[in-house]
């Protein structure tokens, strides 16, 4: 949604979840940058994360989303990033947007893991996406509701804004989802 909100320009995020055994769980995408990502700023948003992270209980960082103006899923470009949350957690992922599968029967993000310190594809067959989390993601981006989401940059602009989006989906059928195997 971060990406379709600022389809013109790159943006970057985090995700957030946990980890039980070889499982990785992503309980929410926080939104950071649609403008460059200066390490200073990413740093106080990444603490202020972790933060967050602490007071819900249970959570952490465990990747970053990224996405481009051209369309292109290349790590290169938020490598170095990547590379900062890998080192502090060992299963990180990196996750572009494909917009050629922005269609309603695709998962449009492409996983890259670190895996002998090279950022290698992660297989379709190990990412579970719900039908009715993909049919509750079509109908929110239909309705626009991306146009709601503010992000770090946004925040920065106006403190008002909350970028955690925390009442983003308050009421939305998208709030009662469940993750798979829960």
């Amino acid at each position: 949604m971060h990406g379709s909100k600022h389809s013109s320009e790159a943006v970057i995020g985090i995700f957030v979840g946990r980890v039980s055994g070889n499982t990785m769980k992503v309980v929410d995408a926080i939104p950071l940058f649609h403008t460059h990502a200066l390490g200073p700023m990413l740093k106080i948003a990444c603490l202020l994360i972790e933060q967050y992270c602490r007071s819900v209980g249970d959570l952490e960082i465990i990747g970053l989303y990224h996405a481009s103006a051209s369309g292109s899923v290349d790590v290169a470009p938020v490598k170095a990033i990547a590379d900062k949350i890998a080192s502090n957690f060992a299963m990180a992922t990196v996750w572009a947007m494909d917009a050629a599968k922005m269609s309603k029967s695709h998962c449009a993000l492409i996983g890259s893991c670190l895996k002998d310190s090279e950022w290698k594809p992660v297989g379709a067959d190990s990412v579970k996406v719900t039908e009715e989390a993909m049919k509750q993601t079509v109908r929110i981006i239909e309705e626009m509701k991306y146009l709601t989401i503010a992000d770090f940059d946004d925040h920065l602009a106006d403190a008002s804004q909350n970028w955690l989006n925390t009442d983003l989906f308050k009421g939305d059928p998208f709030a009662a989802l469940t993750l798979p195997d829960e």
